[in-house]
């Protein structure tokens, strides 16, 4: 069954991969960097997935950007500045933080594109990044074109329409997960 779901893990120049590129098992997930249950599962599942398949060589993780908002977007461009692991922790910082970037800084009742590149340059300090590097990457075409690009295609190949939205090799599964679901999904992948 080597053939089975190959047509489904074809990777991108584009793609941020975390994992060894050989890895028999392919998750591809479909995120918004300001959706609460993508936080959730970052904080609850990622580590230990990360920990027992993904170091192991046993699976890779491809990241997709699919913003529900402007300001995940926003969020995208800026961490598509980072690349490799940088990209990865720059992401969990995001995710780990949501209520702290997200949030109304000038006290006027909603939350503004400046309000978000604030907290993105709060973001960008604890990584390392400028201020300047980090309001100059909110804003970068390139950056915003793939992030879009990567939603696009989310939608159109594979009905993507709520996020978290994860391809196991191949197979759709919506919503969040509990790791005993992912594990179970992934052994059985492994086993096969």
């Amino acid at each position: 069954s080597g053939l089975s779901g190959a047509q489904t893990t074809e990777i991108k120049p584009t793609d941020m991969v975390h994992g060894s590129p050989s890895a028999k098992v392919t998750i591809i997930e479909y995120a918004s960097m300001t959706c609460p249950h993508c936080a959730a599962f970052q904080k609850d599942v990622v580590p230990q997935l990360n920990k027992d398949y993904v170091e192991s060589g046993k699976v890779k993780v491809v990241f997709r950007e699919y913003p529900l908002d402007g300001a995940a977007r926003m969020a995208s461009a800026v961490a598509r500045c980072f690349s490799g692991d940088q990209y990865f922790s720059f992401i969990d910082l995001l995710f780990a933080n949501q209520l702290n970037w997200l949030k109304d800084r000038d006290n006027n009742s909603q939350i503004t594109k400046e309000d978000v590149v604030e907290g993105l340059v709060d973001m960008g300090r604890q990584a390392g990044m400028p201020r300047e590097k980090v309001v100059s990457c909110a804003d970068d075409t390139k950056n915003l074109e793939l992030v879009d690009a990567n939603w696009m295609e989310g939608q159109k190949r594979y009905n993507v329409n709520s996020t978290p939205t994860f391809i196991i090799n191949g197979v759709t599964h919506s919503g969040e997960m509990p790791y005993t679901e992912v594990k179970k999904i992934l052994d059985q992948l492994l086993a096969g």
